[in-house]
């Protein structure tokens, strides 16, 4: 399926789908579905983080044929800068990022909690005569620095950086070779804020300005230290494709032997050409991802329904036995202990004679048996199968495949805070049925549209 008119018609096919059949679930299980609505509002995007001075502003001026964005080799901007074509009656110029994110057109709403010092360091930049740019928003990021807390910056950068890559289609982070993934903001990145909030296959890793190596041999160092770090970030020994390029200068020669990677860069605007086509596939798979986890919280909170009445049935049958035996011997034992009442449900019994004041103390008996029971239950079962089912969490469901322990990964933080809040209002919730919409619309709905492209 191409994209253009038939790929905005199938994302509101979509919105509409979602609204209508996983709306009223995600709000029953206390989620927005804006979230997941939000990534359909706009355009592809996308996102460009790296070291600062790592050639981010460069190669995006390079891309878009004019001095967009300011360069140099100290940090020179300290903003998140979003580049798009103006809408049609829309001029080219500034906006500042409180007009951003409350605009309901854009889908950088989120972004709101992180406080106005993030606003304040925030804009988008409406550019023409800029063709790339009509078919995909470039985000262009201040660069990673060492030692930087939240308070240093004013705002939490890395979780703006996890909200920006839920959105992104591509995501370009940039090295360069005097700080080949040495630089703490970019560890924490590849280590937990981008695999928490985007596929692996959206990321590409640029070795950039290679062109400042004094020889191959120095590229080969600077190359192979970039290696080691991202191993000891990503935590996996095979390692992704990293493009070597630099910027071409008018009357610079690159050093010798430096030719071979000439066409990188050229391969890597290619790539980043192809955000449009890769964003209906994104879109499907963060509706399947999202709903999956869905599914695997309403899965868990079935589980936990399952082994409480599992437990509850067993303490059924032992007070429902107390209390059939105080129904018919609680009177007899009252009258032996005080002498009343002078007849007993089961000397009446057994004399043939009973009236409705035989059956009034049985009656007493057994529903104090009863209160007794729901005491023992709210107060001491329920409590102590909750913090036992907390303390054990990863042993509620069985989590036998590689996919579903990532999911679990994802969402059992979700499911900790549910019991914890809600526990009693989940054991009433008829969770099978809604697991069941959930696997249609899996299975029947979303398969349609990943068929269709």
């Amino acid at each position: 399926m191409e994209t253009g008119k038939a790929a905005e018609t199938l994302t509101k096919e979509l919105e509409q789908l979602l609204r209508n059949k996983m709306g009223p679930l995600f709000e029953r299980y206390g989620l927005d579905i804006k979230d997941l609505l939000t990534p359909l509002k706009w355009k592809p995007v996308v996102l460009i983080i790296g070291n600062y001075s790592s050639g981010k502003s460069t190669f995006i001026n390079e891309i878009l044929g004019s001095q967009i964005q300011r360069t140099g080799q100290a940090p020179t901007d300290d903003s998140f800068t979003i580049l798009a074509a103006p809408e049609p009656n829309e001029p080219e110029g500034e906006v500042p990022g409180g007009t951003v994110v409350n605009d309901e057109r854009l889908p950088f709403a989120p972004l709101r909690h992180f406080g106005e010092s993030l606003l304040s360091h925030m804009r988008l930049k409406r550019v023409t005569n800029t063709p790339i740019l009509q078919d995909f928003a470039i985000i262009d990021t201040p660069g990673m620095l060492d030692s930087v807390t939240e308070k240093d910056r004013g705002y939490d950068y890395l979780g703006v950086v996890g909200e920006l890559a839920k959105l992104a289609d591509l995501i370009i982070l940039m090295f360069d070779p005097h700080k080949a993934g040495t630089i703490k903001e970019t560890y924490q990145a590849i280590r937990s804020t981008l695999p928490g909030s985007t596929g692996e296959d959206r990321v590409i890793y640029v070795l950039n300005r290679i062109d400042e190596c004094e020889s191959v041999s120095d590229l080969l160092r600077s190359y192979g230290t970039l290696c080691w770090n991202l191993s000891q970030m990503t935590g996996r020994k095979d390692m992704p494709r990293i493009y070597l390029t630099f910027a071409p200068q008018e009357g610079k020669v690159p050093p010798t032997g430096f030719e071979t990677w000439m066409n990188e860069r050229e391969e890597l605007k290619q790539t980043m050409s192809s955000a449009p086509k890769m964003r209906l596939n994104h879109i499907l798979q963060e509706v399947d991802r999202v709903v999956r986890e869905l599914g695997l919280e309403i899965e868990a909170m079935a589980a936990f329904q399952k082994r409480f009445i599992h437990k509850f049935k067993g303490v059924l049958r032992t007070w429902g036995m107390a209390a059939i035996l105080a129904f018919f011997f609680g009177d007899l034992v009252m009258k032996l202990l005080t002498g009343y009442p002078n007849i007993p449900l089961a000397g009446a019994l057994l004399a043939g004679n009973m009236s409705f004041e035989h059956f009034l103390w049985p009656i007493v008996w057994a529903l104090l048996v009863v209160a007794l029971a729901s005491l023992y239950v709210q107060r001491i079962l329920f409590p102590k199968f909750t913090k036992n089912t907390l303390k054990d969490l990863d042993n509620l469901i069985p989590l036998d495949t590689a996919y579903k322990k990532d999911l679990w990964n994802r969402v059992k933080h979700r499911i900790h805070k549910l019991i914890e809040d809600q526990a009693r209002r989940q054991i009433l919730i008829t969770h099978g049925r809604y697991l069941g919409k959930i696997e249609h619309f899996l299975n029947k709905d979303l398969s349609r549209f990943f068929e269709r492209i």
